[in-house]
């Protein structure tokens, strides 16, 4: 991707000789578990406000490379700056699917990292010790932090595998009515086939990938015809196709959520709804504060309920019954939670 001005991202090498100092750092993660679009940004950004906990956000993405030297050296400020600057400079306000402001703190997901480092945008053995890596540095950058706090929809039906990496891993799940999901799955997948894309593209442009930047262009390339054709015949082909993809992905991926739950020890998983969260926020983040035996940085009195945006369309307000009796047969329990 070509950029208006240099961001002086930094050489893979750039932190080398500082990372010996994180080879006994102690690993103590927590997962935020749950389908893309089901509160898991709502959810991470509320515990990492209110616990002594490091998080992910776009800096650390950005710049991952150089985040020990930058502690050291004094050099953060500069970078998120810069980084800001930048995403002004792209007009990038939010992330087009959701009004999520787009900034150097803004909270992410490590499936992206994992991507960039290897095949899997998800934790995988090829990438495992990458991701303690992440782990670790986070840790080190956010003294007096007690764990830290990730991220990755992708990983959603992978705790068990995590566990066996991570002894001392927690897993927090949500989820949220399947008809909101797939609503708002299908809106963020038509957001993303719509316009200009700067952000995502800043995103995916360092995946590893067959064939590298070859492979990239032809990717970006179908992309942008995609979004060229969209523009052309509306949103009502796509949004039928995205409706017919979506709902299968979603029976699996729901599938495997409540199935990864069953594989976990009790002790290691707590579950909540966003419904639930949402109309609770103090409650449900009081019940975590016991589950992760950690203190509370900041009173859950400063977390508000999100007001409700949008609506679902009559049609998918018709397929809701089908829907939930799929799925009910699919899991075999009922899947219908607060929304």
């Amino acid at each position: 991707m070509k950029f208006p001005f240099d961001p002086q991202f930094p050489a893979k090498s750039a932190d080398n000789q500082h990372l010996h100092e994180l080879d006994k750092m102690p690993v103590k993660p927590i997962f935020i578990m749950g389908l893309h679009r089901s509160g898991t940004t709502f959810l991470y950004d509320s515990i990492s406000k209110c616990f002594p906990v490091a998080n992910l956000s776009l800096y650390h993405i950005f710049y991952y490379h150089r985040l020990m030297t930058n502690h050291k050296e004094g050099h953060e400020t500069r970078d998120r700056e810069t980084l800001n600057r930048l995403f002004k400079s792209l007009d990038i306000t939010d992330r087009k699917i959701d009004a999520v402001e787009v900034n150097d703190e803004m909270v992410e997901e490590y499936g992206w990292m994992l991507r960039n480092e290897s095949y899997h945008i998800s934790a995988h053995e090829t990438n495992k010790d990458y991701l303690k890596q992440i782990c670790q540095k986070l840790l080190y950058v956010h003294p007096g932090s007690k764990a830290v706090l990730l991220k990755n929809p992708w990983d959603t039906a992978k705790a068990s595998d995590i566990l066996k990496w991570f002894p001392d891993a927690k897993f927090i799940y949500i989820t949220r009515d399947p008809i909101y999901i797939l609503n708002s799955q299908i809106n963020a997948g038509l957001d993303l086939m719509t316009g200009d894309q700067p952000f995502q593209t800043m995103l995916i442009d360092e995946f590893k990938a067959p064939g590298g930047k070859a492979t990239m262009s032809v990717v970006y390339a179908a992309w942008k015809l995609i979004r060229g054709l969209k523009q052309i015949v509306g949103n009502g082909i796509y949004g039928f196709v995205l409706n017919k993809l979506v709902k299968q992905t979603l029976k699996s991926d729901l599938a495997g959520y409540y199935q990864a739950i069953e594989e976990l020890p009790s002790e290691s998983v707590f579950q909540l709804t966003y419904g639930g969260f949402n109309k609770d926020p103090v409650g449900k983040l009081e019940a975590i504060q016991k589950f992760l035996d950690l203190p509370f940085d900041e009173s859950p009195e400063s977390i508000k309920p999100k007001p409700r945006k949008g609506h679902l369309a009559d049609h998918l307000k018709r397929q809701e019954p089908q829907l939930m009796q799929t799925l009910e047969k699919k899991l075999g329990h009922s899947a219908v939670v607060e929304s």
